[in-house]
């Protein structure tokens, strides 16, 4: 299923992705938080209306400027990082 739904879907940064993914869980698309570390993904992600954390571990910091958060790494995000970035209910 994964290998047809890569096929039938464009690559980022259009938002299909994305929207697809939110829509299979049954989320608002503002309530998401995409983790993306290419700037093609960032670009994907906020064209879909979702907030967005970088890591840069494939691209510097400087390429990665359009996510909400911007970390060197997983480990490095503070434990609320997700909470501060999805609206309550």
């Amino acid at each position: 299923m994964r290998d047809q739904l890569r096929r039938e879907l464009p690559s980022k940064p259009d938002p299909a992705l994305f929207l697809n993914a939110a829509h299979a869980m049954d989320v608002d698309p503002a309530r998401c938080v995409v983790v993306e570390d290419a700037p093609s993904g960032i670009a994907g992600a906020r064209a879909a209306g979702m907030r967005c954390i970088a890591v840069a571990t494939t691209h510097d910091a400087g390429a990665l400027d359009g996510a909400d958060v911007i970390a060197p790494g997983l480990d490095a995000l503070p434990d609320d990082a997700f909470d501060r970035l999805v609206p309550p209910l």
